[in-house]
């Protein structure tokens, strides 16, 4: 007999009993199961909790794929809703920055240009806004992407001091640019985003700097055969930050409160994605402050060294002396009027033959029955947009087969304009732009046309 129970004593004993039939005598033998019962009765226990559990947590993990796709979706929806009010925004910001300085080279007073330079300030500090939270976004979803190509840490700085010394003119506030005669001529890395976390650390600085200077200073601080160590250091004599605002600094959205009006405003992305870009790029930065002192940020960036690749740079440097635009015959389609003028006055002022149209649709008549020698195309325009239009090859190449195309769009990230490149667009002008940066882009791919 199995799993009898007895009682002795007020105690419950688990026993097997076993009973011997010897001729004259019956033998009993009891076994004291009682702790093997405890094991057995824990160890099924045990098993009914694994079941229920690995059952809870396979509904759990179902609950939380429901939910993963579900965020995944609303991150896909954020994007294409940052990307759409990025390409809204930037069209009238094109606008307006493109008439400010149209304006600018008019004969006009002194009064009138101190306006348009705070008006060109504001329209800038709204473009790194933007750019920001776009830049922001993609952090989030692991897409953005540094380039590879080989820079000239020496003309990132001049490109700061050309650009600067048009937007910045406050007296009040001096800029001072040093670049080291030990920095390598050129460095394996992303100029773009090292221009930008230059930029933002500089308007960062002249933001709280209400009287005094901000002084930028790249040296070399290591260099082997292959690896380079850079430093890059802002210094501002502005109104510095306590312990507590530095513990803070690199946090989004975080802001310090201004005692004055300064023009120079943000939402608090800037130092953040200075942080990010940095990290990205295997660098780090440190801040140090003292009140009514000033400000020094400290980053240092790791690059590469390639020969190869700096000969091959080197060697495809470009430099455009001529006006090519003169007489040349440019087709321009863009959706939006006040684009459409400011593209005007620009090809007019240069002598371009030029023919000015609304929507890829009407374009798409023109170039099958012209033949231009340049095509400037909106990538979001009615009817017919500017990549679709580009899709459609056959329709066009009997007249301009040979003919390079340019984008014109607001939409310009690492992978929008690859992608623009690959379906057959020769480059790609991003909004807004400056009628010097037009310019240039055009003479620089009729060149290769016409040289």
């Amino acid at each position: 007999m199995e799993g009898m129970v007895i009682v002795s004593n007020g105690e419950e004993y688990n026993v097997d009993v076993e009973l011997f039939n010897l001729g004259s005598e019956v033998s009993i033998l009891i076994h004291d199961r009682t702790n093997v019962y405890k094991y057995v009765e824990k160890l099924n226990q045990n098993r009914n909790d694994l079941f229920f559990l690995k059952r809870e947590l396979n509904e759990k993990n179902i609950e939380l794929e429901r939910l993963r796709k579900i965020a995944d979706q609303a991150n896909e929806e954020k994007s294409r809703f940052l990307a759409m009010m990025s390409h809204e925004i930037k069209n009238p910001l094109n606008v307006i920055l493109g008439y400010t300085e149209l304006v600018n080279k008019e004969n006009i007073s002194k009064t009138i240009k101190k306006y348009l330079k705070y008006l060109t300030i504001s329209g800038k500090n709204l473009k790194v806004i933007v750019d920001d939270i776009l830049d922001l976004s993609r952090f989030e979803a692991g897409k953005l992407h540094l380039s590879k190509s080989a820079v000239n840490l020496n003309h990132v700085v001049d490109q700061l001091i050309n650009d600067y010394k048009y937007s910045h003119g406050d007296i009040d506030v001096k800029l001072f640019f040093l670049c080291s005669p030990k920095l390598p001529k050129f460095v394996i890395g992303d100029d773009v985003r090292i221009y930008q976390i230059l930029t933002n650390l500089i308007n960062n600085s002249i933001k709280f700097t209400q009287k005094g200077s901000v002084s930028i200073n790249v040296d070399l601080t290591s260099l082997d055969e292959n690896d380079v160590i850079i430093s890059f250091k802002v210094t501002d004599t502005g109104r510095g930050m306590s312990k507590k605002q530095i513990a803070t600094v690199f946090e989004e959205y975080q802001q310090n409160e201004l005692d004055d009006n300064r023009i120079h405003k943000g939402v608090g992305l800037g130092l953040a994605i200075v942080k990010r870009l940095v990290s990205a790029m295997n660098g780090t930065i440190r801040v140090t402050s003292k009140i009514n002192v000033g400000t020094t940020f400290y980053i240092d960036i790791p690059f590469h060294i390639d020969a190869s690749v700096i000969v091959e740079e080197n060697s495809n440097e470009q430099i455009v002396e001529n006006n090519y635009l003169k007489n040349s015959k440019i087709l321009v389609a863009d959706d939006n009027f006040l684009n459409r003028e400011i593209v005007t006055h620009i090809l007019t002022k240069e002598k371009a033959d030029f023919t000015i149209v609304k929507d890829g649709l009407e374009a798409l008549n023109l170039m099958q029955k012209e033949t231009f020698d340049m095509v400037l195309l909106d990538i979001n325009m009615p009817n017919l947009s500017g990549e679709s239009l580009m899709r459609q090859k056959e329709a066009y190449r009997k007249s301009n087969l040979e003919t390079p195309i340019l984008a014109l769009t607001a939409n310009h990230t690492e992978e929008e304009v690859e992608g623009y490149l690959k379906i057959g667009f020769i480059d790609v002008i991003p909004k807004p732009f400056t009628s010097k940066q037009f310019v240039q882009m055009l003479n620089k791919n009729l060149k290769v046309k016409f040289g």
